[in-house]
């Protein structure tokens, strides 16, 4: 058994900004001239850090960046951020006036929504801009698109708002399915609908990461991009592009044991050593984001070989069989997801063996996974 040094640093993520510009350019390849492209930076930047990612996409052509909620929205333009950024979430009532002022753009679905912005921006002085969001088959937020010629009207008739954007949500654009097809076609009858009583709408948006790869007459005036940007196909098959992903999870080794026949391992003993074993305690946990349920099956990379997980993972650390490599010390840079020599496990793969898809495990991360950018100190784009 050894013990451990101090360390710089035990549990971080490196977050290759070349990446993501690499990747927003691809995306903007497989795009017409004048159809924008908005970065999807909610959750923190899907793990990586909304902020420099931000800056990186609209560095490398990104025009609009979009997320979830006003805060959200409001931690970019803290950072000097002025480019669009679309609210595609609710604006609370409280969260009005901040983001009237910050010139957010925000989803709007029902009138009671439609009065709180322009309260906002008549007590503001200045117009807020809104898109108009459809429910086409999603179910999960949208106007019926029946009632769009009425909002439509309601949000063109005030001298508080403007009426930016009409958009919609597809379900299944991964899976090849006519449902994606079907809700395109109700989502553009509702526009002409519009267009057709008068109702002026600058900017169209439908497509999602699969459907801006998978259709490209959903791509319309504008895509909405996530997971592509941190360099992960959202289909199973071939996307087309090459993708680079922009996050490696790194640790320590913090401690190493020499194992004898029948020693059990962390909590429950779920792991007995079945033969004379070494085995290395990894400065990683659950409250990392790395799942307890991979007790036991994950795999972590330790001096470029996959070493087996071992044990229960616990909140702040894990064990893993080094039996097999040789030298392992304390201090080793243990990979979790990213690139280690000739191997590689990507946050697909981590998907892959829970059943779940890489949205998930990058959003899992954990704050005191300390994230660090490649290259150190990168200029970010302020849009």
């Amino acid at each position: 058994m050894s013990g451990a040094p101090g360390q710089a640093s035990a549990r971080w993520a490196e977050v290759d900004l070349d990446a993501i510009g690499h990747n927003v350019r691809q995306l903007k390849s497989v795009l017409d001239s004048g159809v924008l492209l908005a970065a999807v930076v909610k959750a923190g930047g899907y793990g990586h850090g909304a902020v420099p990612v931000a800056g990186a996409a609209l560095a490398a052509g990104a025009e609009w960046l979009a997320v979830a909620t006003v805060p959200e929205a409001l931690e970019l333009r803290a950072a000097g951020i002025t480019a669009p950024v679309l609210n595609l979430g609710a604006t609370l009532e409280a969260e009005a006036d901040a983001a009237v002022a910050a010139d957010l753009r925000c989803s709007v679905w029902e009138p009671a929504a439609i009065d709180v912005l322009e309260r906002a921006a008549a007590a503001a002085g200045r117009p807020a801009r809104v898109h108009l969001q459809l429910d086409t088959g999603m179910v999960r937020l949208g106007a019926d698109p029946n009632v769009a010629v009425e909002l439509g009207r309601r949000i063109q008739a005030s001298p508080n708002l403007e009426l930016e954007g009409l958009f919609t949500h597809m379900a299944e654009a991964e899976e090849p399915t006519d449902r994606s097809a079907k809700q395109l076609s109700v989502f553009l009858a509702a526009a002409t609908r519009l267009a057709y009583e008068g109702v002026s709408v600058p900017i169209l948006h439908a497509a999602n990461s699969a459907a801006a790869l998978s259709y490209p007459d959903a791509r319309l005036g504008m895509v909405r991009c996530g997971l592509p940007v941190y360099g992960y196909s959202p289909l199973a098959g071939p996307s087309g592009l090459q993708l680079r992903p922009a996050l490696s999870w790194k640790a320590r080794v913090l401690q190493t044991y020499d194992l004898r026949t029948g020693d059990r391992i962390g909590y429950g003993g779920t792991f007995e050593a079945a033969a004379p074993a070494r085995t290395a305690t990894v400065s990683v946990g659950y409250a990392d984001g790395y799942p307890r349920s991979l007790s036991n099956r994950g795999e972590l990379l330790v001096r470029g070989r996959r070493a087996p997980v071992v044990g229960r993972v616990s909140m702040d650390f894990l064990s893993v069989d080094v039996s097999d490599i040789d030298g392992v010390e304390v201090g080793d840079e243990v990979v979790v997801i990213g690139r280690q020599g000739d191997e590689e496990i990507t946050a697909a793969d981590v998907a892959n063996t829970l059943g779940t898809i890489p949205y998930e495990v990058l959003t899992n991360i954990g704050r005191r996974v300390v994230r660090q950018q490649v290259p150190q100190g990168a200029p970010a784009a302020r849009g």
